[in-house]
This record gives C-alpha cells, sequence and structure tokens, in this order.
C-alpha cells in the first residue's frame, strides 16, 4: 500500500479536516450564544438550523399563536427560523407544530421535554411581599411537581419544570413575579 499522498487527496484531506474543525467550533459557539427558545422537539440547535427550511408552517399551525419567526434583523443564520417566547404566550406541546413539520426539523420528544425554566423573581413576587398568593402554582400543568409553595412562596422544582409558561401568564402582577428563561 502506497503511503503517500497525492497533492489532490492532500488538499481533499486537509479541507475536509478543516471543515470538521470549524464546524465544531461553529456548533459549539451556536449552542452557547443560545438565549432564545425554539418549539417543542427543535432539539439540538446546529441539525436544526440545518435541516428547517424556514417554511413558516408551525408558526401558522399553532393555535395559540405561541410560534414566531425570526427577522432578518436578527442575522441570516436565524431569519425565518421558529422560536417562542413562553413569557408572552405559554405554549401547550399540543404538538402541531412537530406533526406539521414538512421536513423533520421538529420531532416528537415525549413528556421529558424541556423548553426553558421558570424562574421566580423575587422582587415582583406578591408572595415574597406577605400577600398569599398561590395563581402561578395553580396553572402549572405539572400540579406541584414542577412549582411548589414552601413558607408561603413559590419554588420552582428546576428539574420537572418544562417551561411552558403557564405558571407566567397566571400571573396576576402588571410586571410578573415568575418567567421562563432558556435553558
Amino acid at each position: 500500500m502506497n503511503e503517500n499522498l497525492n497533492r489532490r487527496q492532500y488538499i481533499k484531506e486537509n479541507f475536509r479536516s478543516s471543515f470538521q474543525f470549524l464546524g465544531s467550533i461553529i456548533g459549539a459557539t451556536i449552542e452557547s450564544e443560545r438565549n432564545f427558545i425554539r418549539p417543542p422537539g427543535a432539539g439540538d440547535e446546529l441539525a436544526f438550523i440545518a435541516t428547517c427550511t424556514r417554511c413558516g408552517v408551525c408558526e401558522d399551525v399553532c393555535p395559540t399563536t405561541t410560534i414566531g419567526l425570526f427577522s432578518v434583523d436578527h442575522g441570516a443564520k436565524l431569519a425565518g427560523t421558529p422560536f417562542i417566547n413562553p413569557n408572552e404566550s405559554p405554549c401547550t406541546f399540543c404538538n402541531k407544530c412537530i406533526t406539521h413539520c414538512p421536513t423533520g426539523a421538529l420531532e416528537k420528544v415525549g413528556p421529558e421535554e424541556k423548553l426553558g425554566v421558570a424562574e421566580v423573581f423575587e422582587f415582583n413576587c406578591l408572595a415574597f411581599k406577605g400577600t398569599i398568593c398561590d395563581y402561578c402554582v395553580r396553572a402549572c400543568p405539572l400540579g406541584t411537581k414542577a412549582l411548589l409553595i414552601e413558607d408561603g412562596k413559590p419554588v420552582v422544582a428546576e428539574a420537572h419544570c418544562n417551561g411552558c409558561g403557564m405558571c407566567v401568564q397566571a400571573c396576576i402582577q402588571t410586571y410578573k413575579g415568575i418567567f421562563v428563561k432558556a435553558l
């Protein structure tokens, strides 16, 4: 076997390894830069961006108008891709976005799906100001598994919270005492 590479093979191997190296750097950067929430089933960000055709079907079929599409103002990488903001409109996990996705960019994951995680903002939360309030806890579709009351104050069990945003919608404060942050 000839261990010497010809010029064409040498250049081909260098390009391939360079692209793999750049891909690993870009992939890690894309995931660490992400401060927004994708719809259910989006999975790995790099695979999602590569698979999503930016058709907008997920936005069209969302019954709660939770899904929006990034504009070109957010850059070419994100333009036309879907996102959700559970702090403005909660996700019911109806999975219509998943079943109607023509490319499979959104895939059914299961009941353990996490969009984000809720966090209590103590400065705005009525319970932390001494008022009896449990609207967020009563609105949580996961019951006291994800959001519970301890010493009269709401506490998020991060391991169980799916980040749907139902608690945010239920909060009666003008400046919400709970919000969902991206993972």
